[in-house]
């Protein structure tokens, strides 16, 4: 951040990077906007994604747009074709729980680096944001999301390197809608998860602390999946209701 507001910037290079900043908050959440479509059912596989629709619709440029396209397209969730646009790629239960395991052992690297030296100041935090989560009504998805985001971030932080937390921020999408999508169901496992990360980094205990945050989103994810399958969005093979063989 200091490089953007630091010495030697120009006034309208300060300006262009403070739009680049903004557009990039933009393309997350078309990023979430996308995501939501597929867990809700109301995009299908091998639908193409019309960029201008989607531009209208929440009133922003291409530019972002297609800047979510390339993160979805890196993740495996779209594929772009030469002149053809970009389409949504099958969704299956498979691919649902191995983004899941993969930002559960991405975390795990953090919160294993972080247990490995405490710093007892970033415990303390944890703690009372543990408190706070612990306190939050069962039914209110999105305050336990923030919590859990928020939790998480500072662990991210604390242990994390500038190129882990940036591979973990390219799964941001997909934590809120594991609470949106299963609701208040997996309300005792999210606390009781995050409460033994906490305790494991609290006490030292690296390998803990990482095998629990890969264990919790393994079942975050065919949690999701199962929910997803419950709801007729996935078929019982576990693809997308709809969706036949090869988009190609």
């Amino acid at each position: 951040m200091d490089a953007v507001a630091g010495p030697g910037l120009e006034d309208g290079d300060a300006a262009a990077a403070g739009t680049l900043l903004d557009r990039r908050k933009t393309s997350e959440a078309v990023v979430a906007f996308l995501l939501e479509g597929l867990f809700e059912g109301r995009m299908r596989s091998g639908e193409r994604v019309d960029v201008d629709q989607i531009a209208a619709k929440l009133g922003v440029s291409r530019s972002p747009v297609r800047e979510a396209l390339v993160v979805l397209e890196r993740d495996g969730i779209v594929s772009t074709r030469f002149h053809r646009g970009a389409y949504v790629e099958p969704f299956t239960a498979e691919s649902i729980v191995d983004n899941f395991e993969i930002y559960g052992t991405l975390s795990g690297l953090a919160v294993a680096r972080l247990a490995r030296r405490p710093d007892p100041d970033v415990v303390a935090q944890l703690q009372r944001l543990l408190g706070e989560l612990r306190a939050t009504p069962a039914d209110q998805s999105d305050r336990l999301a923030a919590r859990i985001q928020e939790i998480m971030r500072i662990q991210h932080r604390a242990g994390g390197s500038a190129r882990l937390r940036a591979e973990l921020r390219s799964f941001a999408g997909f934590g809120p809608w594991v609470f949106r999508v299963a609701g208040g169901r997996n309300y005792e496992r999210a606390v009781r998860g995050q409460a033994r990360v906490v305790r494991a980094i609290a006490d030292g205990d690296a390998d803990q602390a990482s095998r629990y945050r890969v264990e919790d989103f393994t079942a975050a994810g065919r949690e999701v999946a199962a929910e997803l399958t419950r709801r007729g969005i996935l078929d019982e093979r576990g693809q997308l209701a709809g969706q036949g063989g090869s988009t190609e």
